[in-house]
């Protein structure tokens, strides 16, 4: 039986319907090598089988392939013991001469009879097909060889995959711990910003409603200035009619003390003359200038205290005279500094007591 011609689409299509009727990986992966191997004469390898199926890891179409010759082997139970050969070429070696002998035995018994002849000519190519077995099992082990040493890369990467792997799984455990923290933390602010919201929005209330007092209090300032500068103002107006008054008390009290003081002095000057008039006749009029002599010192002593009491109504006239300017000194003091109204206020009380 020749083996058929590989067909890549072919063998695509059969690996497709073996994915479909096998799922576990590694059984899927011997099937597959069973399907080259048996059914298109081809030697499976590693690399191949990854190929068709790319399913798992590169060591498991390794691991699949391994278990498939070992199967194989057991079944045609032909071992080559060959020194210097490596274990893994003895078993290829032994598994496809195991093949092949078992398809040319079989071959032989059906057709002995009819087929001698041919029978020669496929033990001859059997013979041909092992020498070209041979230089393909050469070739295999290069490539054995070849992927062994990937075989071993691919296990280096997966040990360095490995530890990136354990790394990015600590680093996920501690981001995980890190957002609960986070998570918590989070909690904590929310809840921490609620409380704050809350004793903010009673502050507001508690601001909002010392605005509003202090507004009516401010309010209640103003009204109560307004009447104390009416009040000042109401001060400032008596205080000028008491010092107009004054003034024209002043200018009263002193007109008629110079009115006074004239009267008195015409007075004198008509006593003076009625005193020459009698000293003229002094002889004549003793009794009476003796009378008019006391007269004369009577009239000089009211004179004296005319004098007296006009001295005392000027001195008088000048402290009211220095109260009044004290007291318009005050009067524009207070227009400019409202302030100081309760000091005026206290000395007009003073002033309206002293009158």
């Amino acid at each position: 039986m020749e083996p058929k011609q590989p067909n890549e689409s072919q063998i695509l299509a059969d690996v497709a319907e073996l994915r479909d009727r096998f799922s576990h990986t590694q059984t899927l992966y011997k099937e597959v090598a069973a399907l080259l191997f048996f059914r298109y004469g081809v030697t499976p390898t590693a690399n191949k089988l990854y190929q068709l199926v790319r399913k798992g890891s590169m060591s498991a179409p390794a691991q699949a392939l391994q278990t498939f010759w070992e199967e194989l082997r057991d079944k045609s139970r032909v071992r080559l013991d060959v020194a210097d050969m490596p274990e893994e070429l003895q078993a290829l070696t032994g598994e496809l001469l195991a093949r092949i002998w078992q398809e040319a035995l079989s071959h032989s018994k059906q057709q002995m009879e009819h087929y001698q002849i041919q029978a020669d000519e496929r033990v001859a190519q059997a013979q041909a097909q092992t020498r070209q077995a041979q230089s393909e099992l050469e070739a295999g082990q290069g490539d054995l060889k070849r992927a062994q040493a990937q075989i071993a890369q691919y296990h280096d990467n997966l040990q360095r995959a490995g530890q990136e792997q354990a790394a990015l799984k600590q680093d996920l455990l501690h981001a995980n711990q890190r957002q609960n923290e986070l998570e918590i933390e989070k909690q904590g602010l929310q809840q921490e910003l609620r409380r704050q919201s809350e004793q903010f929005t009673l502050d507001l209330e508690r601001l909002q409603k010392a605005i509003e007092l202090t507004e009516e209090r401010a309010q209640a300032n103003e009204r109560r200035a307004l009447l104390e500068i009416d009040k000042e103002r109401s001060i400032q107006t008596r205080l000028r009619q008491h010092i107009e008054e004054a003034e024209q008390t002043n200018k009263a009290l002193r007109q008629a003390h110079e009115q006074e003081l004239n009267q008195q002095q015409d007075l004198l000057q008509k006593l003076r003359q009625e005193l020459g008039q009698e000293q003229g006749e002094r002889r004549a009029l003793q009794a009476a200038l003796d009378i008019s002599h006391s007269l004369a010192k009577e009239i000089q002593g009211q004179v004296q205290i005319l004098r007296t009491r006009t001295a005392l109504l000027e001195r008088e006239n000048d402290e009211l005279r220095k109260k009044a300017q004290l007291l318009s000194q005050e009067l524009k003091q207070a227009q400019s500094q409202p302030v100081r109204s309760l000091r005026l206020k206290r000395r007009l009380i003073k002033s309206d007591s002293e009158k």
